[in-house]
């Protein structure tokens, strides 16, 4: 690890003592999180395409709900095979979305380390210029993903069987699959090694928990939450559970683009130990909390 901070001018700044527990990690996740927040401030255009992500989304399966009500709800349907096919192939169009609109994040966000000011035009841009590899990401993260996720859950160690195989949990190995996949022009299994390697060497291996600004929005989901449940045992509380859901929605769309922010930060920090953005060596140095 780094005993010094490097800002993006090539400076280097006083090392910081780490703080350890509760305490540190959520002072890690709360900087992360404001400094991601404070890097959209200064392009809030890159709104739109979380929004235009969560539009398509809710359209994909206002398709699958409008089906499953006229065909009847598997498994007591007739049709059943046709509803679970409309929900496999809901669940995949929702994953290469949230893949494609995550990559043009990430590539509008790298436009700043470039000293342009980041378009949504550039992030799609970008993103249709890796339209297949991000397709056959999103096909080949959608399986995996849920693959190792079953395992973990149906047997005792799985998860940790997987960290040793990949060096980190499934999360934090793909970290940087897209930004290596845009930057790089890697394929999806190149960029996998690659974001692998890029873990292991900046952050040593078997990193891990979430990154804090995921562990932040978690809480601040809570709130969410809590409101729609007092929407649902109350009576007449719909207009509770609509005003939850509508956070939670807006919620997930600001997450998107902070994560996104972060992630490519990360991504730039890995390669160069810069910190860039205002972001502190200290959290970048250790962004994921448990």
């Amino acid at each position: 690890m780094h005993s010094t901070e490097r800002t993006a001018w090539g400076h280097e700044a006083r090392p910081r003592h780490e703080r350890g527990g509760f305490r540190g990690h959520l002072a890690r996740g709360l900087h992360l999180t404001w400094t991601s927040l404070k890097v959209l401030s200064k392009n809030p255009n890159l709104l739109v395409l979380p929004l235009l992500a969560l539009v398509l989304n809710g359209f994909v399966w206002l398709l699958v709900a409008l089906s499953v009500w006229v065909l009847g709800f598997p498994p007591w349907s007739p049709s059943s095979d046709v509803v679970y096919w409309e929900l496999f192939i809901a669940y995949q169009v929702t994953y290469f979305l949230a893949t494609y609109f995550m990559a043009a994040i990430v590539a509008a966000t790298s436009a700043r380390f470039e000293g342009r000011a980041p378009t949504v035009a550039d992030g799609v841009r970008a993103a249709n210029g890796a339209l297949v590899r991000l397709v056959a990401w999103s096909l080949l993260a959608s399986t995996v993903g849920v693959l190792a996720r079953l395992v973990s859950l149906r047997y005792e160690g799985g998860g940790r069987a997987i960290a040793r195989i990949l060096g980190a949990s499934w999360p934090i190995a793909t970290t940087f699959v897209l930004p290596a996949a845009l930057e790089e022009d890697l394929g999806p299994f190149r960029a996998f090694r690659r974001s692998q390697a890029l873990v292991t060497e900046r952050w040593g291996p078997q990193p891990g928990g979430v990154l804090g600004t995921g562990a932040v929005f978690a809480l601040l989901a809570l709130g969410g939450l809590a409101v729609f449940l007092w929407g649902f045992l109350s009576v007449g509380g719909g207009g509770l559970m609509a005003l939850g859901i509508l956070y939670l929605l807006l919620l997930l769309a600001l997450w998107s683009v902070v994560h996104g922010i972060l992630v490519t930060t990360l991504y730039h920090y890995a390669l160069t130990s810069e910190a860039s953005f205002g972001f502190s060596w200290q959290a970048l140095n250790h962004p994921w909390v448990r």
